[in-house]
């Protein structure tokens, strides 16, 4: 089909210029119009049968140019897909063949390399597909053939699927050709080394017995060279052609027929290395065993000191050795396993070790096992008090710091009364919530160190940091209590100061007041006479030397801001007991 389609493609390029001609209808058009309408070309006049045969004709290519452009359109696409066709198919006949040796079939994979991804085939015959696709639709529907459609529809399916079958060949080649490579390197590599190794190995076979048994330690590798070699070589005389592939054979049959030759003489040490592999599979196994064990006891023994992050720490040591011991039974089987290969071909004495061996490492995993499950309840069981405690602790010391900020305070007689009374309130609400933490850490200290004391496991737990601990948040709590006290008594003695200068100043002023009303009082001489004097005789200069001294003691404490008005209120009173006290006397004298 690809054939005679390309020869119809040939004939289409002959008419190359038909495109051109049809793309250009309408100046043609125009050159037409004009010939007619002359009825003359260059001043020939033209027959008028052979113009109207002409005007017939025009029209129809007029009014058939538009589908055969779309048909030349489909045409063009149509063998241009055609042509990448041919070529994956050419060129597939030429990768696919028997090949010959390794530089051969790297140019092989060089050209495919070249040809379809460096040129991104796939991906030019995709999109040339497409483009088809929808050029064929738009034919099929403009034209209106029911054959024409049915061949349009019969080549994009035929062509569909010669590509399904076709792509998945090309695509193939190159893991074949690796293939082929990657072998021609392996039997190329084990016929080199197989080659030198058997030259030495047939000179050893005269050398002494102990020579010999270190010479050929390193059969099984051997062993599985050869193997190796006959793989890739049976792969090459499949794939390579009937000139190589007889070489190869040749060379096989003279290689394996040394091999055998050999191995029946010396097969005997490939049991030799195979039993040092499973002796030293059973060393490592045992090593890693004793190491697990003995690192587990290390944790067990090791100091713990009793407090929140000592003994997590300590909990998650045991989780990671609960969640290793499956493994670690898992080995011991395996190592079992292998001891009972290698008894066999050891002395007796060698197998009551391996057996003693073990013995002990399982009893020793047994002790493991029952030991973490116990220390580990037993831990656990301690970690929610002991988070606990570190809460009530880390309280006592938020608590206690607000304290220390009361009573840190510098020169608290020169803060405001208001804000200390409130500092007062405060302060005995920190102490309070110091008191609580402080009994909780005591109840609850007294209950962890009964519970590590009274546990058999638990004896490497370390308790005089955790009692100093505790120790201490007593220590400061009877400091706290001790500076708290003197800072109140402090506070309390500006406090009395106070109350005494409050109460000589309203006696002052009471005194003051009845002085006043003696001057506005009215009424019989006589009468005011006596009541004034009896008064102002039972007066006392003290009641003022006490407002001024109180008013004294109250300034050398009071913050500088408050001392102004404090004395602008004691020299109001001075000035009126100084006009008002004399003068009502003497106004009493005088009445």
């Amino acid at each position: 089909m690809i054939i005679s389609l390309w020869t119809e493609f040939r004939h289409l390029i002959l008419k190359g210029n038909a495109k051109d001609l049809l793309k250009n209808i309408e100046g043609h058009k125009k050159t037409f119009h004009e010939i007619h309408r002359a009825r003359s070309v260059n001043g020939v006049p033209v027959p008028p049968d052979q113009l109207e045969d002409m005007a017939d004709r025009f029209n129809f290519v007029v009014s058939s140019s538009e589908l055969h452009l779309l048909k030349m359109e489909f045409l063009e696409l149509k063998y241009r897909l055609l042509s990448l066709l041919v070529l994956a198919e050419s060129k597939l006949k030429s990768w696919i063949i028997k090949y010959g040796r390794r530089e051969s079939v790297e140019l092989l994979l060089q050209n495919y390399i070249s040809v379809i991804e460096n040129s991104k085939f796939f991906e030019q015959y995709e999109v040339t597909y497409q483009i088809l696709k929808r050029a064929a639709e738009v034919y099929a529907k403009a034209n209106g053939s029911v054959e024409e459609v049915e061949n349009v529809m019969k080549f994009m399916n035929e062509t569909t699927a010669q590509w399904r079958n076709l792509s998945v060949e090309v695509r193939s080649v190159r893991s074949m050709l690796e293939e082929v490579i990657a072998n021609w390197d392996r039997y190329s590599s084990t016929v080199a080394g197989l080659q030198a190794w058997l030259e030495d190995a047939e000179k050893m076979l005269n050398q002494p017995e102990p020579s010999k048994k270190d010479f050929f330690r390193h059969l099984p590798h051997w062993i599985q060279q050869h193997t190796a070699m006959n793989d890739a070589g049976n792969f090459l005389i499949e794939t390579c052609d009937e000139a190589i592939s007889r070489d190869l054979k040749q060379q096989l049959l003279l290689l394996n027929g040394r091999w055998r030759e050999l191995f029946m003489q010396v097969k005997q040490y490939a049991r030799a290395d195979e039993l040092d592999k499973m002796q030293k599979e059973y060393l490592d196994g045992v090593a890693s065993l004793t190491a697990f064990v003995d690192e587990s006891n290390r944790k067990f023994s090791a100091p713990v000191e009793v407090s929140f992050l000592d003994v997590k720490m300590f909990v998650q040591d045991l989780e990671n050795i609960k969640q290793k011991l499956p493994a670690m039974e898992a080995q011991y089987k395996t190592v079992t396993r292998t001891a009972q290969l290698v008894t066999k071909e050891v002395s007796q004495e060698e197998v009551h070790e391996i057996l003693a061996t073990l013995t002990r490492i399982k009893e020793q995993i047994s002790k493991v096992k029952e030991y973490s499950c116990a220390l580990l309840y037993e831990s656990q069981h301690l970690l929610s008090p002991l988070e606990e405690l570190e809460k009530q602790i880390t309280n006592f010391y938020e608590s206690l710091e607000k304290v220390n900020e009361i009573i840190s305070i510098q020169d608290p007689e020169k803060q405001p009364t208001i804000l200390l009374k409130q500092k007062a309130q405060d302060l005995v609400a920190y102490q309070e919530n110091c008191k609580k933490a402080l009994s909780l850490i005591e109840r609850n200290s007294q209950s962890i160190l009964q519970c590590v004391a009274s546990s058999e496991a638990l004896q490497h737990f370390h308790q005089s940091t955790f009692q100093k601990k505790v120790t201490q948040v007593q220590i400061t709590f009877q400091n706290m209590i001790r500076k708290a006290g003197e800072w109140r008594k402090n506070i309390e003695a500006n406090s009395r100061l106070m109350k005494k200068f409050e109460e000589s100043r309203a006696e002052l002023e009471k005194v003051i007041q009845i002085a006043n009303c003696c001057l506005k009082e009215k009424g019989n001489p006589e009468e005011l006479l006596r009541k004034h004097s009896e008064f102002f005789n039972q007066l006392d200069q003290r009641v003022l030397n006490a407002f001024l001294k109180a008013c004294d003691e109250l300034t050398d404490i009071l913050p500088e801001q408050e001392q102004h008005s404090l004395q602008e209120a004691v020299r109001k009173l001075h000035r009126q007991w100084k006009d008002k006290i004399p003068c009502a006397a003497n106004h009493g004298v005088s009445s």
